[in-house]
């Protein structure tokens, strides 16, 4: 083949193109230019045809461009961050200036100086600084490139890493929001990379509970299984008691369907009915008693230790139920982990009264009472889960095995799971038995503001509005606690349920008054509730007096929107305050409208009672001017664009701001508030006096 190939070219112009490299010197071609040197009595090929002369014009060759490398990554300003490495030649200084640097938000010139410095010495920590760094700027990106690049540079990532990488995996912009689906695979794929023979990490508990707690954020079940199943039954490594907790959590959260990110659940692909609900809760719940069988023959056997989160993790999964047997269990709960007894009897007895509970309760996933062991458990997710439980006796002899189980010591968690038990089972008596009971010697709880928080909605559901004023006005401040702002609007709630009542105004003043004295940032939506209530009363009298009482309350608010809060808050939250610090005003011009239409005031009052109408309104109408520049976003909300045309703007020459008023007096047309505020306009307007 090559003497064929070598016959083709003129032995004049024939180069050394087949001839070994050792017999002529190497040398450098710009690009092939053989084709066209050639004569043109040439041969192409070993055939007798001659090859076809060249044309005249001769289209030009492009170069041969040399091939493209990935070029190296550029160190911005070497010759400085050399020098300043001639002063960190220990790896702690090292870590200790990366860590500084990262601090001054530098993290471009920190990762500079781990590349500068790896090439001497080990620098394993300062990458983990920035890795650390990025995770909590929720740069993940950024982050798996460095841990990608310290592998490169043979920097190999310890224990330290991985779990700086799974713990920023689980980061989220607020708390309300789930974990992105790309970091849960992310999460997986670093889990299971450290699973692997050839890694040098192995994992521990704590990175199993990190990668368990991405995947319980995201509540994707599927994942949190496929990594639970990794878990070694015995030894370094095994489950612990936070990893039950996370498991139990993220068992809860999938009961309430997939979040946005994710793939849609069969909770948000529609709307479910209600019986749809108690069946899918029903099934996480058996699959929580399941895991909690688990949990209780290595609590007997000694193996883990079983703390407050975890009984509380069993018991808000056994409280999303829509049966009233998961609730009770509740109870049996606490008794078997913490050997508190119960203060009613079990749903089984038949003395036990629960007519009056509502629930939904499905036929086929009823907790059927089954065969039991010697030790009262079953391999199924029966109620006997929760029976009182005993030390594991060992099979052999020889075998220690624990005197005594370590039972838990409630807290103020537990006496909220306890109070939302008994509110579920409209049992209000049994709550403050518990109550007292955790109060009391040898426990003496000190309940917190989220358990007084507890107590005022089971309050509200009994409509015991005096109690609720009570227990803001004397029980707290007597606890040393300051009640917060969802404190006085369960408050409120509680004095709404309790309306026929005729004195609830005053105890809804009574907790009006303490807030006035212990929030210097009165809360709109509590005093809008407050007004309500005055007006569902439909005396002029009391109605004047709660607007007067209000007084210096709006004075607060309309300094607070002109001038802002102290209390540094961020730009949504101070939005959401200024829009309902309108919404109250705007109620509070109604409740004046109410009491000029009907005629509920004396004819001495009403001019006052007009001009202050009229401060008020134009005040609203500047503020919510205000806030639409403010927002700037009308055009981008559908809700807000609804039946806005300009070009039907420039016919009727009217504003934006005029145009939303005129949509809200539309609105409001459909109540009979807003009939009686356009017959009192109208009056007001032929009789000003």
């Amino acid at each position: 083949m090559r003497a064929l190939a070598g016959d083709a070219f003129p032995l004049q112009s024939r180069h050394l193109a087949l001839t070994p490299r050792l017999s002529r010197k190497p040398t450098k071609r710009a690009a092939s230019t053989t084709a066209l040197d050639r004569p043109p009595d040439t041969f192409d090929d070993v055939s007798s045809k001659p090859a076809p002369p060249p044309s005249a014009t001769h289209t030009p060759l492009t170069p041969l461009q040399p091939p493209q490398t990935k070029s190296a990554i550029e160190i911005s300003n070497q010759k400085a961050l050399t020098i300043e490495l001639r002063y960190l030649k220990d790896p702690v200084k090292l870590s200790e200036h990366v860590i500084y640097t990262l601090r001054n938000n530098q993290p471009d010139k920190a990762l500079d100086l781990c590349r500068l410095a790896s090439k001497t010495m080990p620098c394993v920590v300062s990458f983990n600084a920035i890795i650390d760094f990025y995770m909590r700027k929720m740069r993940v990106n950024d982050a798996m490139k460095v841990y990608n690049e310290m592998k490169k540079r043979a920097q190999f990532p310890d224990s330290y890493t991985y779990m700086m990488l799974l713990r920023g995996l689980s980061l989220r912009s607020h708390v309300t929001l789930p974990v992105r689906q790309e970091n849960v695979a992310k999460a997986t794929a670093i889990y299971t990379s450290m699973s692997t023979p050839s890694s040098r990490v192995k994992p521990r508990i704590i990175h199993t509970n990190a990668a368990l707690n991405v995947c319980a954020l995201a509540n994707d079940l599927d994942a949190m299984w496929s990594i639970a199943a990794q878990i070694p039954e015995h030894g370094d490594g095994s489950a612990d008691s936070v990893t039950y907790t996370i498991i139990l959590n993220c068992i809860r959260g999938s009961a309430f369907g997939k979040d946005d990110f994710g793939k849609n659940a069969e909770l948000h692909s529609a709307a479910p009915s209600l019986a749809q609900i108690a069946v899918t809760r029903q099934k996480a719940v058996s699959e929580g008693r399941r895991v909690w069988l688990d949990v209780i023959r290595k609590w007997r056997s000694g193996t883990i230790a079983i703390d407050e989160n975890l009984v509380g993790a069993m018991g808000r999964l056994l409280l999303i139920s829509k049966s009233i047997q998961d609730w009770d269990s509740v109870l049996d709960l606490v008794a078997q982990t913490m050997k508190i007894e119960r203060q009613v009897a079990p749903i089984s007895d038949p003395d036990r009264n629960t007519q009056h509970v509502p629930q939904i309760v499905d036929e086929e996933h009823l907790h059927h009472e089954e065969e039991t062991d010697e030790a009262g458990f079953t391999d199924s997710p029966a109620a006997s889960a929760f029976k009182a439980v005993h030390p594991l006796q060992p099979a052999t002899p020889t075998r220690r095995a624990p005197s005594s189980l370590a039972y838990v010591r409630p807290g103020n968690q537990t006496l909220s799971m306890l109070t939302e038990a008994c509110q579920a089972m409209r049992t209000p008596k049994i709550a403050t038995a518990y109550w007292n009971l955790l109060a009391s010697p040898p426990y003496n709880l000190k309940p917190d503001v989220m358990n007084f928080n507890a107590q005022l909605k089971l309050l509200a559901i009994n409509r015991s509005s005096r109690a609720a004023a009570k227990l803001v006005s004397q029980e707290l401040p007597a606890a040393g606690l300051e009640p917060r702002i969802s404190t006085f609007r369960i408050a409120l709630h509680a004095c709404q349920r309790d309306v026929k009542n005729s004195n609830v105004l005053e105890y809804a003043t009574t907790i009006i008054d303490v807030m006035a004295k212990t929030c210097p940032d009165p809360d709109p939506q509590t005093l809008t509730e407050y007004l309500s209530l005055a007006l569902t009363t439909n005396d002029g009298e009391k109605i004047a007096r709660v607007i007067d009482r209000l007084d210096p309350l709006v004075h607060t608010l309309r300094s607070r929107l002109n001038y802002g809060t102290d209390t540094p808050i961020s730009e949504a939250a101070d939005l959401r305050d200024r829009r309902n610090a309108v919404e109250f005003l705007r109620t509070l011009v109604g409740a004046i409208d109410v009491l000029l239409s009907r005629h509920l005031i004396p004819s001495a009052e009403r001019a006052a009672y007009f001009s202050r109408r009229g401060d008020l309104s134009a005040f609203v109408s500047r503020c919510s001017e205000r806030l639409e520049r403010k927002t700037g976003r009308w055009e981008s909300r559908p809700a807000n664009n609804a039946g806005w045309k300009p070009e039907k703007r420039q016919q009727v020459g009217m504003s934006r701001a005029e145009w939303e008023k005129m949509r809200f007096k539309k609105s409001q047309d459909r109540t009979w508030e807003g009939r009686e505020r356009r017959v009192s306009g109208r009056e007001e307007r032929v009789n000003p006096g």
